[in-house]
């Protein structure tokens, strides 16, 4: 297949074999793409290996989609103990591209062991949280962000997908069981249960049965060829219905608002009947003149209008967090019995068999009297502890299951280890609902060009007049210019003379302030190069770079790096004004090393 496009671009006599590989190299390109896109493997011949990196491959693209959504600026915690060239941040600062600070002013500042004397605790709670519970805590979690529809979409996508294929086909076997529509299995499950509670072993089977199918996920990795497929079409089913639900939404936008209305209308009543039946009976008539006003206050919108929409944008907001908390506990816990992460997975398979030796040896009283001891030690010590922390401390309380990761946290590890080993995340060739998923990411964000193909042409183009200036007769520099350019700002000359496994090198076309030009992403390093110019202009490690924010209605980036001069670590900062690509270059940024972020 690659004969004709071999033919098509023959070389003259006075070009090098390097420069007609590299006029080539896209050709060739292409044509592996096209041939990929014809399914030309066929999914039932896979081996377990390229069956688990095709799964792989897909959901770095669903990560794609949903980072796109979710974040627009990333930092690295410990750079607030760098000079921070900006002032204080505000509201319109941030709109026009200034950095939010991960924590406010107070926040900054080192927490002392005890931040005020003991005799100025106002209760025991209260010292047993700031003595011992704050100093362990962890980094806060993030605020809950404003509330959009694409984040509304991209939510509920993801309860879609965590929660419906789990407790649909349970719910739906469980109402089958007890409605008897298969008398044999009915019958044998009734038996079962009845028998298992006879015994009291109701407790150790159900931990059995679960440690069983976290264990069989070991032996039997995920995902066979059944699984891959129906994991496509939940993904195909959840973006449907998320569309369905954003749309309806769009279409009635106060639909929460009236929701919120009705619920503050129906707490104001409440509230007056308590407060009417602590009154004599002599006051009803000034309590009547009083409900009446808080009905045409609440009908006013020109007295209460605003404050109403900061309510009904609370609300929205809180019920957004909440969506996205259960969305990341069903995620992790899905990823526990993946074994995404093999080293927590084994953790919470050793705590289950620990419980299932224990309800299965202990006598059921004890365990009875064990559970209780649990629960009332946690609703009267441990929960006052907590409600003790300000709010600020409070956002530091860990969610469970901290230590495994979300669907997009495992995206970025992939990533990031991909980019270590510098492979390829496309040597399989991308499946059908994994181009859609690339084509509805480039949808969503406005275009439906591949910038990533045309920065690699604008590279060969590039890298293409060069050479032929450099072979040009009676030039002087031609022998002592080296091959290939001192940066990698083309991939089709880096994959000349380099193996295929280092070969992870990608290409965007941007504006900077000073011109337009090309960002080269290594798995490693970051460069600039002027569209003139064959010298990058900014060249910096990813280990330096402290955070990522997207920037302005075109679509541009800022970076911020450290950069050591003399022994003094500064503060740096580089903006672009667009870029072709740049929600995928900003997920590649963040997923070169994801666990060290903190989104905000």
């Amino acid at each position: 297949m690659s004969q004709p496009h071999e033919s098509r671009y023959i070389p003259r006599p006075s070009l090098s074999p390097q420069l007609y590989r590299s006029l080539s190299q896209d050709a060739y390109l292409q044509s592996e793409t096209d041939l990929s896109g014809k399914d030309s493997l066929d999914e039932g011949e896979l081996t377990e290996e390229q069956l688990r990196v095709l799964y792989e491959d897909e959901e770095i693209e669903r990560f794609l989609t949903l980072f796109s959504a979710f974040v627009r600026e990333v930092q690295v915690p410990d750079n607030l103990k760098m000079k921070d060239p900006g002032g204080e941040a505000t509201e319109s600062s941030l709109e026009e591209g200034d950095w939010t600070p991960i924590h406010p002013k107070e926040e900054n500042l080192p927490l002392p062991i005890n931040p005020f004397p003991s005799s100025n605790y106002r209760s025991v709670s209260e010292e047993l949280a700031y003595r011992y519970l704050v100093p362990i805590l962890p980094q806060p979690r993030p605020s809950a962000p404003p509330f959009t529809l694409g984040r509304l979409r991209i939510a509920t996508e993801r309860l879609y997908i965590a929660i419906l294929p789990v407790y649909g086909p349970f719910l739906s076997q469980l109402k089958d069981l007890a409605t008897w529509e298969d008398n044999g299995a009915s019958l044998i499950y009734c038996s079962m249960f009845w028998i298992l509670w006879w015994y009291n072993l109701l407790a150790p089977a159900f931990l059995l049965r679960m440690l069983v199918c976290l264990v069989r996920r070991r032996l039997f990795p995920y995902p066979s060829l059944a699984d891959l497929r129906q994991h496509r079409q939940e993904i195909i089913h959840a973006d449907a219905f998320g569309q369905q639900v954003s749309a309806r939404f769009s279409a009635s936008s106060s639909g929460v608002k009236e929701t919120w209305h009705l619920f503050k209308l129906l707490d104001r009543t409440w509230r007056s009947r308590a407060k009417a039946s602590t009154k004599e009976k002599g006051k009803g008539k000034e309590l009547s003149d009083e409900i009446p006003s808080d009905t045409a206050q609440e009908q006013g919108p020109a007295v209460h209008g605003d404050a109403d929409d900061g309510d009904a944008q609370d609300l929205k907001r809180i019920s957004l967090q909440v969506m996205e908390d259960i969305a990341d506990i069903h995620e992790r816990i899905c990823n526990i019995f993946i074994w995404r992460r093999p080293a927590s997975s084994q953790r919470y398979a050793i705590i289950l068999f620990i419980l299932f030796l224990t309800t299965l040896l202990l006598p059921t009283k004890y365990i009875i009297k064990l559970s209780v001891f649990v629960l009332g030690f946690v609703f009267w010590h441990v929960v006052p502890v907590v409600v003790a922390l300000a709010p600020s401390e409070r956002r530091r309380v860990p969610l469970p299951f901290r230590d495994v990761p979300t669907d997009a946290e495992y995206a970025m590890e992939l990533i990031s280890q991909r980019g270590k080993k510098q492979e390829s995340p496309d040597h399989l060739g991308m499946s059908s609902s994994a181009q859609k998923l690339q084509d509805t990411f480039s949808q969503e964000n406005g275009s439906s060009i591949d910038w990533k193909k045309w920065g690699d042409r604008v590279a060969i183009g590039k890298t293409a007049v060069t050479d032929i200036k450099r072979l040009r007769p009676g030039n002087p520099g031609s022998v002592n210019e080296s091959w290939p350019p001192r940066h990698p700002v083309v991939p089709g000359a880096i994959n000349i003379t380099q193996t295929r496994a280092n070969a992870e090198i990608h290409t965007y076309p941007c504006q900077h302030p000073s011109g337009p030009g090309l960002i080269t992403l290594t798995h490693n390093a970051f460069f600039f190069t002027p569209l003139m110019s064959q010298t990058a202009k900014i060249s910096l490690s990813l280990a330096a770079v402290k955070g990522v924010k997207k920037i302005g209605f075109l679509k541009g980036l800022s970076l911020r790096w450290s950069e050591t001069l003399d022994e003094i670590k500064e503060l740096k900062e580089e903006k672009f004004l667009w870029i072709g690509g740049r929600d995928e270059l900003f997920a590649r940024l963040v997923g070169t090393d994801g666990r060290r972020w903190i989104k905000v």
